[in-house]
């Protein structure tokens, strides 16, 4: 076969011949080419769709726990400011029991003079002085542990050291509580709507206004004081009937040791007034009165001064409460 020239007619027939057959074939070759890269697509679909529909679940899924924890976390709030409420009502219906309670378990001290101090112990009960009071309201008996754990239970405050598993030793219900701070002792007062005695108030209701040596008078009676180690520790603070002061205040000399509002200091007596003293303004020490059931005679007589650092928690430390008369 003779070639054809492309430039003559027939050239011309065969390149038209030839473009109308190569724009078919291009067309199909790419549709054939998109027809595969959407089967590629839909295959890669098919295998994501489970995976997205997972997704899907897990966002709807999300949603709906954020949903129910809003819900739940307004509902919560919502019962905890009713608790609130009702917390507050309770407490205030406590403290409005805590004062009917409050005379039951307390002595009035009337206002008036009495002899504080001793010039005859030791350097820091001097000058022997006359004192003149307010009137005034204490506890008949140091804190027990009884008392003081109903304190903890309900109000979760620290139990003292020596308690195991929150609690007292069940012989011990009466006992004054020991290894309490004068923070402890401070707060726990405030919780039954009283406070700390000051030394002075300690010491008249303990002495009485005639300035005697103990709380039962001048001589030394141990029948009427748990004192000298006789009894190797703490006893129930109604041990003693025939120990207690000129008001019917118990237990005040001997047992342990009593916080008492005041900063100590040892010359603190040569410049106090003589109206209502409330001890220094600050101190490193806190003012402790009584004596404890180790100490001699001298150690519980109440015009003996004792003090200890605030933080102290020792076993020959307690507490008992003092009020103010309203109005």
């Amino acid at each position: 076969m003779g070639g054809v020239d492309l430039n003559g007619p027939m050239g011309f027939l065969w390149k038209d011949l030839v473009m109308d057959w190569m724009y078919p074939v291009l067309i199909i070759g790419f549709g054939a080419f998109c027809f595969q890269i959407f089967a590629v697509f839909r295959k890669q679909a098919a295998l994501l769709q489970p995976t997205v529909e997972q997704l899907e679940s897990s966002r709807a899924n999300v949603e709906r726990q954020i949903q129910e924890s809003e819900q739940i976390t307004a509902e919560s709030l919502e019962r905890i400011e009713s608790l609130k409420v009702e917390l507050s009502s309770l407490d205030d219906q406590r403290k409005q029991f805590q004062e009917q309670l409050n005379p039951k378990e307390m002595i009035f001290i009337d206002s008036g003079e009495f002899l504080m101090g001793d010039d005859d112990g030791s350097r820091d009960e001097v000058p022997e002085r006359t004192v003149l009071m307010n009137g005034f309201s204490i506890d008949r008996y140091p804190v027990t542990n009884q008392e003081y754990k109903m304190f903890v239970d309900v109000t979760g405050h620290r139990p003292p050291p020596g308690w195991t598993s929150g609690t007292y030793p069940l012989e011990e219900a009466k006992h004054p509580v020991t290894n309490v701070s004068w923070q402890d002792a401070s707060e726990y007062a405030e919780w039954v709507g009283k406070r700390l005695p000051t030394e002075s108030e300690w010491e008249k209701s303990s002495r009485g206004t005639l300035g005697q040596t103990y709380s039962w008078g001048d001589a030394f009676r141990k029948d009427n004081v748990n004192s000298t180690n006789d009894y190797s520790g703490t006893t129930p603070v109604n041990e003693f009937p025939g120990g207690g002061s000129p008001y019917g205040v118990m237990d005040t000399c001997g047992n342990v040791q009593e916080w008492c509002e005041d900063w100590y200091y040892d010359d603190y007596y040569k410049t106090a007034p003589v109206d209502n003293p409330t001890g220094p303004t600050g101190g490193q020490y806190r003012v402790c009165r009584g004596g404890f059931y180790a100490e001699n005679r001298m150690g519980v007589r109440c015009a003996s001064r004792h003090f200890s650092p605030p933080s102290t928690m020792q076993d020959s430390i307690g507490f008992r409460c003092a009020k103010t008369p309203a109005g």
